[in-house]
């Protein structure tokens, strides 16, 4: 009777260690938001109150694994106790699946391949400011993408840090504040 209790515990050690070792060598994908291939910014529109800008940026999965992209988004980090006259709303989606719904639609990517993302930021003057006027001050500002997915291995959450400087963005309405 002892034999058989030593037997069946040292089968399930021995199974757990076979699940443990499973999980530790089965990959999983790579994708990842490649920050350094972004495109310039680019101004879309502009008119007295609103500017919109957008750039492109590459997502890409180099492992050899499918990967399913559930959800992405971008969060802009301009702060008003920073920069008062302005706010910045931003949108992000495939550029293969155009919305005009501030929604991005999940993909799916197979082993080492690459979607490009489009984001879009628009700006928002206030207190009665012109929005050219607002923006030919405007400061560096980061704006973060967060991809959430899944591969073989637990659910994730990754996310890439772009800055955008307010040179940039000064010239692209028109010239630097002279103050």
């Amino acid at each position: 009777m002892l034999n058989v209790i030593f037997l069946i515990l040292g089968l399930c050690v021995l199974g757990a260690i076979v699940m443990i070792v499973y999980a530790f060598l089965t990959p999983t994908d790579d994708t990842r938001v490649c920050v350094d291939e972004k495109t310039p910014l680019e101004l879309e529109s502009m008119d007295a109150d609103k500017a919109v800008f957008t750039f492109t940026v590459p997502m890409r999965n180099t492992s050899n694994q499918i990967a399913a992209v559930t959800d992405a988004f971008v969060r802009p980090y301009l702060p008003q106790e920073q920069f008062p006259d302005a706010v910045c709303t931003a949108d992000l989606e495939r550029s293969n699946a155009r919305r005009n719904d501030h929604y991005f639609e999940a993909c799916v990517m197979n082993p080492n391949t690459e979607v490009t993302l489009i984001i879009t930021l628009t700006f928002q003057a206030r207190n009665g400011r012109r929005i050219q006027d607002v923006l030919r001050q405007m400061v560096d500002m980061d704006i973060c993408v967060y991809i959430t997915g899944v591969g073989r291995k637990a659910h994730y959450v990754r996310r890439a840090f772009i800055t955008l400087y307010g040179a940039d963005i000064s010239k692209l309405v028109g010239g630097t504040y002279n103050g």
